[in-house]
């Protein structure tokens, strides 16, 4: 049972030092897309949108925003009784 024990005490510090080296990798990424993005870089748009995906990111809009303007356009609820189901095919 000791040896057990020494090995996850060992074991810890690389996991720390691990999840710094990763935290310090999202860090750069995230900061070499938005100088794209801010030099006007096109394709950095769409890799800033993947990363926030790939995060997690989540918004919720705001009264007034533009994302909560956008999300007024895109609203479909009053098109919900016309949506017609996609029945499986039959194997």
């Amino acid at each position: 049972m000791a040896t057990v024990s020494k090995v996850a005490v060992e074991a810890q510090p690389l996991m720390s030092d691990q999840l710094e080296k990763l935290g310090e990798i999202h860090d750069l990424v995230i900061n070499l897309t938005l100088d794209r993005l801010r030099d006007g870089d096109q394709r950095a748009v769409s890799d800033a949108m993947a990363l926030l995906k790939n995060s997690n990111v989540t918004a919720i809009p705001a009264e007034g925003s533009t994302l909560k303007k956008l999300a007024g356009k895109l609203d479909f609820s009053e098109m919900a009784d016309k949506v017609v189901p996609i029945k499986p095919k039959a194997v």
